[in-house]
């Protein structure tokens, strides 16, 4: 996988991503996706994409020319899958405190439990940890844009007070709490329950929230 995959402008890009809907892509997405989830991407081959999916290598081109632009399609397709039950999620909750805590609680749940991206921490750190630690910087900028992005619609719909100059502190220390708690499963943070999850919600976000509301 190039190392510009990961860019500045990853979670729009994820966005704006249109993968043709046909059933052969499907196919082919799915075959990719399974075969990367168990050999990683080191021994990701379009050979073995094209066995599981039972298409020629030739017809695999004709849809993805090289096998780059395959896995390119891939990580954004599982993005936006990502990124699109996350909008779903905290759309629903009424109050700001609730959208983050079904936020955070989906984010990590989906995170710590996708098979590929735990494949790859587990197996070919090499590939993966650089864009998530040293390198993490234009990740965590877009992460931090996207959420920075949520926190002011809260703010201009008076659930929330917070000085300007404060919102991309506040989003960027969620998004380093998920990337910490995804790249280091190990904790005795209690957040692979629902009830491990609510108890540290009512201990240590929720009151945060609350405090943050705007004086009557």
């Amino acid at each position: 996988m190039r190392d510009d995959t990961l860019d500045a402008d990853l979670l729009r890009r994820a966005l704006d991503t249109d993968v043709p809907g046909d059933d052969v892509t499907e196919r082919i997405m799915g075959a990719a996706l399974r075969q990367a989830e168990d050999f990683g991407l080191r021994r990701f081959t379009v050979d073995e994409v094209a066995k599981r999916v039972r298409l020629s290598r030739v017809t695999i081109y004709r849809y993805f020319p090289k096998k780059d632009q395959l896995l390119d399609a891939l990580l954004m397709r599982e993005l936006k899958r990502f990124l699109t039950k996350v909008e779903a999620v905290i759309a629903t909750p009424p109050t700001p405190e609730a959208k983050l805590v079904e936020g955070l609680a989906f984010a990590l749940t989906f995170l710590r439990g996708h098979r590929l991206l735990n494949r790859l921490l587990r197996t070919e750190p090499e590939l993966i940890l650089p864009h998530l630690t040293t390198g993490a910087g234009t990740l965590i900028a877009a992460a931090r844009a996207w959420l920075a992005g949520h926190i002011r619609a809260e703010i201009a719909a008076n659930r929330v007070s917070l000085p300007d100059e404060d919102i991309d502190s506040a989003a960027e220390l969620l998004v380093r709490t998920v990337i910490s708690l995804v790249i280091t499963p190990d904790t005795v943070l209690p957040v692979d329950s629902p009830e491990g999850r609510q108890r540290l919600a009512d201990l240590y976000l929720t009151p945060v929230v609350r405090s943050l509301r705007p004086s009557p």
